[in-house]
């Protein structure tokens, strides 16, 4: 079992991370040259949201070296909830960057510019969107398979960075159809407002890990548990059961009721075990159990008062 509050599996995470900030400045630097390359407002806000990717990348980075930490005097249940502070600082990147784009939009609207090298731009865009598509679903699936939720964050975003290079590609294909440039501006207001969302969410996901807001599915995999504990006879019931987690690092507490005539040597034990295979479900953690008697008389579930 790692240790209480500490991150498992950092080494993986850490080299996903590195290899999405190395993804990151290549995309970017592809971006800003196709930009160079065709003036296109679309394209210039797929090229800044990119920017926030990498300074993004770079507080993950930090971040879980940080969130790996083990527990210390002034941190007793460790360093993971660091792991929400990256995802807030990407939110409120990411909502920069769609206020950039929207602003630089509408000057467009304003004035005017033409789009030059059509063909090529549309071309980049193909491939830059491959690359985009390949590290934002990496990123994803092990921020999944690892249970990191600065990594899940992270593929999120890179997803979304995909839907702004599609915009922008529906964007100068109609372009390119019609001849109308404004298009090409109006498509760049629609990916501002997109990105803005995608900063909204994050950040609303980072205030609920502060707020130890319970995971629905930890809470209801632990109350299935204590039920057939229940049902088996083991416990007269359960309550105050509370379930949250630091970064990845599930922590549970609860009450447990059981037989008075148990003694504390046959209680404990019986606690231990109900311990260990939450714990187990869990995938990790510490679960603590406080024992107390049921009360013979009370034929109410103790866990639906």
């Amino acid at each position: 079992m790692p240790e209480p509050g500490r991150e498992i599996d950092f080494p993986r995470a850490r080299a996903v991370a590195v290899a999405a900030l190395a993804g990151g400045l290549i995309i970017s630097a592809l971006k800003f040259a196709l930009f160079a390359a065709s003036n296109s407002a679309a394209v210039l806000s797929d090229a800044l949201e990119s920017l926030v990717n990498i300074a993004a990348a770079v507080v993950m980075l930090v971040t879980l070296i940080y969130a790996d930490r083990p527990p210390d005097r002034e941190h007793r249940y460790g360093h993971g909830n660091a792991q929400f502070l990256a995802i807030a600082f990407e939110g409120a990147m990411v909502l920069l960057a769609g206020v950039g784009i929207i602003v630089e939009a509408g000057r467009r609207l304003v004035r005017p510019a033409p789009v030059a090298h059509l063909d090529l731009t549309l071309l980049g865009l193909v491939g830059i969107g491959a690359l985009v598509a390949a590290l934002g679903a990496g990123v994803f699936v092990a921020g999944r398979r690892l249970n990191n939720r600065v990594l899940r964050a992270d593929g999120a975003h890179l997803l979304t960075d995909l839907a702004t290079t599609a915009g922008a590609l529906v964007g100068l294909g109609l372009v390119r159809l019609t001849g109308l440039v404004w298009i090409d501006t109006a498509a760049a207001a629609v990916l501002g407002a997109v990105v803005l969302i995608t900063g909204w969410r994050l950040v609303g996901e980072s205030v609920a890990g502060l707020m130890d807001r319970a995971d629905p599915a930890d809470l209801a995999r632990v109350a299935s548990i204590l039920d057939e504990e229940r049902r088996a006879g083991a416990i007269a019931g359960f309550h105050k059961l509370r379930v949250r987690r630091t970064g990845r690092f599930p922590w549970v507490d609860m009450h447990l009721q059981v037989d008075g005539r148990l003694t504390v040597a046959q209680a404990h034990d019986l606690a231990s075990r109900i311990e260990g295979r939450i714990e187990r479900a869990l995938g990790g953690g510490d679960a603590t159990a406080h024992v107390e008697p049921a009360d013979p008389n009370d034929t109410a579930p103790v866990n639906q008062r």
